[in-house]
């Protein structure tokens, strides 16, 4: 017989060689997947972060300009009150006012520095505000030493009126029209231009201008770009810059042809590959559009920022591979000599059991799949030797209950016979009444403790019933009248026991009412038409609502539905449920109103082959 080599027959050798192959082929496959996968990914990331940081950049620079709005409307807060700057330019300022006093004049002329110093102060990135009054055809500017207004009568074209609020680009500051009287050099803003009508007509009253200054802008966008590596703009429709990472491209034409395409694609927002000589990169854009501006955010991120990333990630995949792989062929020799080790000594217990030692001490320890395999197999044997216990126990406990259920037939025999001798101490002091509710209660009883027989004929199943109600009678005394109707052909059929009593014992719940003037009735009738066997109880009493009515027949026809409430346990539910148990879906209990009052309970089982006559 050819002798196999030793590494093919040693179970060591083989998990060795299968455990180096399973370690080292998926990370060195792994490695060179993730160097191609990674510039990807890191693309792919970079798109849904830069839309993000681009949406709040967006949100932030609506916030801002919305507030910025919001303080050029100043001019129409209180336009009824005399002080108020909305009043004043109403009244053509000096003319109409004060006409005559001079002080008056100049105190107007206060008020109006006032009014443009509270718009000035409102917002720290405000440069200067100036006010054109039409009427007067003069400017009134408020510079941003916040001190005093100048004012006269511009030259140039620095007054024309536009007729709706809108966003002039960045631009140097100047002093529109006016000799200018500060010593500052100036410097680059937006400005806002508010056009003031007289309510509710289309008269212009003023133009109020607004030079913001660019630094909110850039510090509201100093975390959506890598000041670095990365250029960030923002530029209206016409292609003039507002702010730029590149300070000096401010208030200047956008010369990157990158902007000709995001204008041709009139999108909200988005991205695009571009390459040319000055740029190769990504170029990510989100749109702010509202009546008084239309401006674009834009971004540019280079390639070479973008898979320096990429590149950084893939060697440290790298160098973590090489590590991972190292620790995999280690701990695989590892493996493979501590795997055999339990396994030998799990085949020498097994070998134990097989000579019938079941109580054998499986001691191998570990939390790796032998050791679970060793202590669900000891966890096999425990529940093997209990089950043997468990056999004889059983058996026990079998008796034991036998016991008790004699015992409990016990009770209610002696129970029984205990009514019967009062029953005859009854007749004996010839109280009639009495030994005919105790007879009652002894038929109820009887008919109870016959546990074995589950079907019986309907005449029993009434008799039952007529004891119930001989002693619901007693207590109700001459306030109830009941009257029984059973068809001579339908006394022998056979039926669940109990179907009977839980019909009129609701009537009693919670539909009998005792009156002085009339008394209650009850009527249970049993007739046999068409092969169905209809029992009908009908009464009297409080009835039910047509909702609660409508409601209980609804869950009466849907199979195995349980009633809450008032017609639990032992109510139609369960009565419905054996029958359609004991003979075929279609019996049915179905509700209706008796008139004048009352209500009637109708039950139809059909007659077939499963119900019989003894």
């Amino acid at each position: 017989m050819l002798k196999l080599s030793p590494f093919r027959n040693t179970i060591r050798n083989k998990l060795m060689l299968l455990l180096l192959i399973a370690t080292i082929l998926p990370i060195v496959t792994s490695m060179v997947i993730s160097y191609n996968s990674t510039k990807r990914s890191i693309t792919d990331e970079a798109y849904e972060k830069n839309a993000r940081l681009l949406s709040l950049g967006k949100a932030n620079l609506q916030s801002y300009m919305q507030n910025i709005n919001q303080k050029s409307l100043a001019v129409y807060n209180s336009i009824n009150v005399p002080r108020s700057l909305y009043y004043i330019l109403e009244h053509n300022m000096e003319d109409e006012v004060f006409p005559n006093d001079l002080s008056d004049v100049i105190r107007n002329r206060n008020l109006l520095q006032d009014h443009l110093l509270n718009i000035y102060q409102s917002v720290k990135e405000f440069y200067q505000v100036r006010l054109h009054v039409v009427a007067q055809n003069t400017t009134y500017l408020l510079s941003n030493g916040g001190g005093k207004i100048q004012s006269d009568i511009p030259t140039g074209n620095f007054n024309l009126l536009a007729k709706k609020p809108y966003i002039e680009p960045s631009h140097p500051s100047h002093s529109y029209g006016l000799e200018s009287r500060s010593t500052d050099p100036g410097e680059i803003v937006f400005t806002l231009h508010r056009p003031i009508f007289l309510a509710p007509s289309e008269e212009l009253l003023a133009q109020l201008s607004i030079d913001v200054k660019l630094n909110a802008l850039i510090e509201l966008n100093r975390q959506v770009y890598d000041a670095g590596n990365e250029k960030f703009y923002i530029v209206d429709a016409a292609g003039n810059t507002i702010i730029s990472s590149e300070d000096e491209s401010a208030g200047t034409l956008s010369d990157g042809r990158w902007l000709d395409e995001i204008r041709k694609g009139d999108l909200a927002n988005g991205y695009l590959k571009w390459e040319d000589s000055d740029f190769a990169g990504i170029v990510f854009y989100d749109r702010v559009k509202t009546p008084m501006m239309d401006w674009y955010l834009v971004k540019l991120s280079p390639y070479e920022h973008l898979y320096r990333t990429a590149d950084g990630i893939a060697k440290i995949n790298s160098w973590v591979g090489i590590l991972f792989l190292t620790v995999a062929v280690l701990a695989t020799l590892f493996i493979s000599f501590r795997f055999t080790k339990p396994l030998l000594s799990l085949i020498g217990y097994v070998n134990q059991i097989e000579r019938g030692n079941l109580n054998v001490d499986i001691d191998i320890r570990g939390n790796d799949e032998i050791g679970l395999l060793s202590r669900r197999f000891r966890s096999m044997m425990q529940t093997i030797n209990n089950l043997i216990l468990k056999e004889y126990r059983l058996e026990l406990a079998n008796k034991t209950n036998q016991l008790k259920a004699l015992q409990a037939q016990v009770n209610p025999h002696f129970l029984y016979n205990a009514l019967q001798s009062i029953g005859t101490v009854a007749l004996q002091h010839k109280d009639q009444q009495i030994y005919s509710l105790v007879t009652s209660l002894g038929k109820m009883m009887r008919y109870n403790m016959n546990a074995g027989e589950t079907i019986v004929e309907l005449e029993k199943e009434f008799g039952y019933l007529q004891a119930y109600l001989d002693l619901q009678k007693q207590r109700f005394d001459t306030s109830l009248e009941i009257e029984y109707r059973m068809a001579q052909e339908a006394r022998s059929l056979l039926v669940p026991k109990m179907i009977l009593q839980p019909l009129v014992e609701n009537f009693f719940k919670h539909g009998f009412k005792q009156s002085d003037e009339e008394p209650a009735r009850l009527m249970i009738s049993c007739d046999l038409r068409e092969q169905i066997l209809i029992i009908r109880v009908q009464d009297n009493g409080a009835g039910m609502t047509e909702e609660e009515m409508t409601d209980v027949n609804d869950r009466l026809t849907i199979e195995d539905s349980v009633l809450p409430g008032k017609d639990s346990g032992i109510g139609l539910s369960n009565v419905l449920s054996r029958l359609r148990l004991h003979y075929s879906e279609s019996a049915s209990i179905v509700l209706s109103a008796a008139e004048p009052e009352g209500l009637i309970v109708e039950v139809r089982i059909p007659f077939g082959e499963e119900l019989k006559a003894v």
